[in-house]
């Protein structure tokens, strides 16, 4: 039996990341169109137009907040992660996965052990690197499997797997 690479880290476009990239375009379009119907308030009124642009307005500058903390974030976690790994600067730990303890639900961490070395991981954080918990297809199912796992550290995440491959 040949080895078999279950995961490599690439970029991914996340599905927080298309949300927060829809409000950005959603509020000012919201306020856009309110600011159009208050030009013309005899046949839209005013009440309605100016709580619509102060909702695009705050949104907008909510969602500009949040893009400014976000995103360097997860750039620096980008950086630490898969260009960690494309660049060759990951460790390596490999043997038989033990301590398993699988997420008892989606949203849930699932943790184990490699040769002395811990990992934990949670498939409703956006973040690079593996997260997929078994209950949503992950393929880190059990103690006893023989696996080869590249990983890096990031600050707030611990060790980040980065590689997998399943061995003999």
């Amino acid at each position: 039996m040949k080895s078999q690479v279950l995961y490599e880290a690439s970029f991914t476009m996340q599905i927080g990341w298309l949300l927060l990239l829809v409000l950005l375009v959603a509020f000012p379009s919201i306020a856009i169109h309110y600011v159009k119907k208050l030009r013309n308030p005899r046949k839209y009124g005013t009440r309605d137009a100016k709580a619509g642009v102060i909702i695009g307005v705050l949104g907008t500058l909510f969602m500009i907040a949040v893009m400014a903390f976000v995103v360097p974030d997860q750039i620096r976690m980008y950086r630490c992660t898969v260009g960690a790994y494309e660049r060759g600067e990951y460790q390596i730990a490999e043997g038989y996965v033990e301590q398993y303890k699988p997420a008892q639900k989606v949203g849930k961490g699932e943790s184990f052990s490699i040769d002395g070395v811990d990992f934990e991981y949670y498939d409703n954080v956006v973040q690079f690197g593996y997260h997929n918990t078994s209950a949503l297809g992950g393929v880190i199912t059990g103690d006893g499997q023989h696996l080869r796992v590249g990983y890096t550290q990031y600050k707030s995440l611990g060790n980040v797997i980065v590689y997998i491959e399943e061995l003999p």
